[in-house]
């Protein structure tokens, strides 16, 4: 039976979080070793175990703690609120608004690349959980943008979803993972998003 949970002081709850979010999202959850990540964070086994039960845990809770504090800080919009003259501008402060956030907190940037070396995750783990919810609200903005007249009609949802979504990925996973300077990566990842967005658009869009 699982140990109750055991609460870190903030110092060493930082230091692991960031510690295992680098490795995991290095090696993946399966290649990553528990062992290295307590070396490298300073923490006894017998201490973990008080507060994990496993390594599987350890991972559920990077995920769901980078995922809190990144979805905190940028402030997601509400799709029903939007028009079609917000649509673009609210969707694109909401991406400079992450950009920002990487730049200041570069550590929550991890969740990214255990994004993308998590697709076969269990649903019942916190990171197919989370991508779960990423990808059902990009296919609802989609739709929504559709309902304004703001985003292209002429093409299925779910073909448009998912192309959509591979596209974001593809950018997202170059732009963490690029050996170019923060400044040039952000500026080469906001032309491939207004590329996007001009494939987005309706046919007939000026």
């Amino acid at each position: 039976m699982p140990r109750p949970p055991r609460p870190l002081d903030p110092a060493r709850s930082q230091r692991l979080l960031v510690v295992a979010g680098e490795t995991f999202a290095a090696d993946g959850f399966e290649a990553a070793s528990l062992n290295d990540i307590l070396s490298r964070a300073g923490m006894g086994k017998s201490s973990f175990y008080h507060r994990f039960a496993d390594k599987t845990a350890l991972h559920d809770w990077v995920a769901r703690t980078m995922a809190d504090a990144i979805v905190t800080e940028i402030r997601v919009p509400d799709l029903e609120t939007l028009s079609a003259a917000s649509f673009r501008p609210e969707l694109t402060a909401l991406l400079d608004r992450f950009q920002r956030l990487a730049a200041a907190r570069p550590e929550l940037m991890s969740l990214g690349l255990m994004f993308h070396n998590s697709a076969d995750a269990p649903p019942e783990r916190a990171i197919a959980r989370v991508r779960s919810g990423v990808m059902t609200w990009i296919a609802e903005a989609l739709q929504r943008g559709r309902e304004l007249g703001v985003i292209r009609s002429d093409l299925p949802p779910a073909l448009l979803s998912e192309w959509t979504v591979a596209s974001l990925t593809t950018i997202d996973r170059w732009a963490l993972t690029a050996d170019t300077p923060v400044a040039a990566r952000a500026a080469t990842a906001a032309a491939a998003i207004d590329a996007l967005w001009s494939l987005l658009a309706p046919p007939n869009a000026t």
